[in-house]
């Protein structure tokens, strides 16, 4: 039985690192390199196939899992699919037939210009595995001690992390709510109740070419899995669904931001990582390289509330959007709906 969403809310925490769509619907969506196509699919366990410029649905393949992420190759001639086992699946788009399966591969995120695929590992040890993003094939894999939340990646594929869970430790103080100052703001309350929770994570940094970890530091700063996170010009960005999202440095410094300034049920960004994008209910916001964010929101629909459930970019710079109600939605750099489709 699905959870509500409130329910579900607070069971993110205890999921694995394999990704599902958190809220029903369609939850992941990616965009061709030449941007003609558009694929999306989710908890009806299809992939389904659709023309970019009309967001017509040309082909639908049954999965048989759910589906939780979507990575084409540079070249455009593979798909890879993760489904909510934690396995990838590759697709010659060409013919859309599958071509390989590797298990053991959770929150899968492309290096599109270091030909790679980075993805969690938990068997035997935890670990960050790569990929070759032309055709699948094992590029090697680090193991790290702890269970991991989250793992990020530059375009180039020369830098990655992974962000451990929290835990308790004594470095950082245990504070009552009720000390909490009155005059903090939604994220001042936020951040101010991570820095005194007693939880601390452990960011660790990751040379990929030279498969080893290079560094690590303690941070006051804690996110779980199901966040969204890469790497631009060597520090690391974590989106999250509350919406304490963090810029991190290699010696652990810790800047926060907003997103949406509420919620963010969908998350996402550019393949450069410039752009960063976070929805909730209907409404969502861009994030440009500037800091400003473009708003945007959707028509309501009847019945139960819609979510968003993911984002990406496609080459031009438009942002693509799907939503727990099965749409697709088309949205400029400005913030403007510009079209918005069921998929079935």
């Amino acid at each position: 039985m699905r959870l509500p969403a409130l329910a579900l809310t607070f069971a993110l925490a205890g999921l694995a690192s394999a990704r599902d769509p958190e809220w029903g619907g369609l939850g992941a969506v990616a965009v061709s390199p030449d941007g003609k196509t558009v694929v999306t699919g989710g908890a009806s366990r299809v992939l389904y196939v659709l023309d970019a410029a009309s967001m017509d649905v040309k082909s639908r393949i049954w999965i048989r899992a759910r589906v939780g992420g979507l990575v084409f190759s540079r070249d455009g001639s593979r798909l890879f699919l993760e489904d909510d086992e934690e396995t990838v699946h590759v697709y010659e788009t060409a013919g859309w037939t599958e071509t390989l399966t590797v298990a053991d591969c959770g929150e899968i995120q492309a290096a599109p210009e270091g030909d790679l695929l980075v993805a969690i590992g938990s068997r035997p040890k935890p670990s960050v595995r790569f990929l070759s993003l032309s055709d699948g094939s094992d590029r090697g894999r680090v193991e790290v001690e702890g269970r991991i939340a989250l793992v990020g990646i530059d375009p180039a594929g020369k830098t990655a992390f992974v962000l451990h869970d929290p835990a308790a430790d004594a470095a950082e103080p245990k504070a009552d709510r009720a000390a909490m100052p009155k005059d903090l703001k939604r994220a001042g309350q936020a951040e101010w109740q991570q820095r005194n929770d007693g939880q601390m994570a452990t960011i660790r940094w990751i040379d990929v070419a030279g498969l080893k970890a290079t560094g690590d530091a303690k941070l006051w700063y804690t996110a779980r899995s199901g966040a969204h996170a890469f790497v631009r010009d060597g520090v690391a960005t974590v989106v999250t669904y509350e919406d304490l999202c963090a810029r991190i440095t290699a010696k652990g410094e810790v800047s926060t931001f907003e997103v949406t300034g509420s919620y963010n049920y969908g998350r996402g960004s550019s393949g450069d990582r410039t752009w960063i994008a976070g929805g909730g209910l209907r409404h969502g916001a861009l994030l440009g390289p500037d800091g400003a964010a473009r708003k945007f929101e959707v028509d309501a629909l009847p019945g139960w509330p819609e979510y968003w459930g993911g984002f990406t970019f496609g080459p031009d710079g438009t942002c693509w959007g799907v939503t727990s109600a099965f749409r697709l939605v088309r949205i400029s750099k400005d913030g403007k709906v510009e079209k918005t489709v069921p998929v079935f």
